[in-house]
């Protein structure tokens, strides 16, 4: 195996930002899985950083725009998973705000109507309950999750 240098751990990450974007977290932790000490680690994450590499706040834009087109992600869960990742606030706050939400509406009806075919109840309010349950646990917030159920004919 290689011997692990500055220089090498930097041509890697850099690489992998280049192809990817990923937040300082993220980065470091892979460069200790590589093999890098903390200092070297966080060393060489603030070069990536001060050279334009990585950027926490473009990162969540992409990931908001990711997990809420591709995946159908709510603003709670998509929250939750970027602080997990120890993004700070206004970044993820500012990344959320890029969310169009008309699409975010639509997106979150496809969701509804789609499931609830799926879906069988002994009643119109047990459908509803868990139409509630899955969209909320998509991460949407529950006002907007009960103005968007689709209405049957029995309530």
């Amino acid at each position: 195996m290689k011997e692990l240098t500055a220089e090498s751990l930097y041509a890697w990450a850099a690489g992998r930002c280049s192809r990817s974007e990923y937040c300082r977290n993220e980065m470091e932790r892979k460069m200790r899985e590589k093999g890098a000490d903390a200092a070297l680690a966080r060393t060489m994450v603030q070069r990536l950083v001060d050279e334009g590499y990585v950027d926490d706040a473009r990162f969540a834009r992409a990931f908001v725009h990711d997990r809420t087109l591709y995946e159908r992600w709510g603003r709670q869960k998509t929250r939750q998973a970027l602080l997990m990742r120890g993004l700070n606030s206004s970044d993820i706050d500012n990344a959320l705000h890029t969310i169009d939400e008309e699409q975010y509406v639509q997106t979150l009806r496809t969701l509804l109507e789609a499931k609830a075919r799926t879906l069988r109840a002994e009643s119109p309010y047990l459908l509803r309950q868990k139409l509630l349950r899955f969209a909320t646990s998509r991460g949407f917030e529950t006002h907007l999750v009960m103005e968007n159920l689709p209405s049957s004919e029995d309530d």
